[in-house]
């Protein structure tokens, strides 16, 4: 048996104990538990701010172009269908509609952009703390407010006509002219999908919004739940 000393037998406490030790989870790890959980994003509402900025990127696109091509022709004599010789535009156009939908674009695509950047290394960990939350409430209003308004005062020059051209007003009832560049009918075109896209785009925002109050609140629900099942531990 001497060569049998070396091995150590089982005592019988031993032998009860569990085959692997459990450790209740402390309060600091519950808590970086409900921070990394906060900060993981919803896939759908990712895809909609994808979505929403490729829109938004799509209205400068169209405005620019169209701003582009009146300030090419605005001052360009043509020979008209109708066989005389007169400018496609008006002495005056209302541009300010087309700038204050611009300025909604522009404004959207920066804070889509600084939303997705917090997806990425370490600016990640802003998304676990409640100012990434707050900031997150405050732009999309701001941006809801601000794509209705710009989409309200859009429509509304539109419908002055006469007593003040816009770009969609005039490219929609002077379809008949010539600009020398591009016809008055894909200018009407483009406008009308800007309004579409614009009320669109503020949709999304709406959406986004929501799902992000709604897993806000499943998140709430859970961290309670984390927070009743420490209490009932200590």
């Amino acid at each position: 048996m001497e060569p049998l000393r070396h091995l150590v037998l089982p005592s019988q406490n031993s032998a009860a104990a569990p085959p692997y030790a459990f450790t209740e989870p402390t309060h600091e790890q519950i808590r970086r538990a409900q921070r990394e959980a906060r900060a993981v994003p919803n896939s759908f509402r990712v895809l909609v701010r994808i979505v929403a900025l490729a829109a938004a990127a799509s209205i400068i696109g169209v405005l620019a172009h169209a701003t582009v091509v009146w300030i090419n022709t605005r001052s360009v004599i043509l020979q008209q269908p109708d066989g005389s010789f007169q400018r496609g535009w008006p002495d005056h156009i209302d541009l300010w509609p087309t700038w204050v939908m611009l300025a909604a674009a522009v404004i959207a695509i920066v804070v889509q952009l600084l939303s997705m950047l917090t997806f990425c290394g370490g600016i990640r960990r802003l998304r676990e703390t409640r100012l990434h939350t707050g900031a997150v409430f405050f732009t999309s209003l701001i941006g809801i407010a601000a794509w209705v308004a710009a989409a309200v005062y859009f429509k509304l020059q539109d419908n002055k006509g006469k007593k003040g051209w816009g770009l969609w007003s005039w490219s929609c009832t002077h379809q008949y002219l010539n600009n020398g560049k591009m016809s008055f009918e894909f200018m009407c075109s483009e406008m009308k999908y800007t309004f579409i896209a614009s009320i669109v785009v503020a949709a999304l925002e709406l959406i986004s919004l929501v799902i992000f109050g709604v897993t806000l609140i499943r998140l709430r629900k859970r961290e309670s739940g984390y927070s009743k099942l420490y209490l009932a531990q200590t």
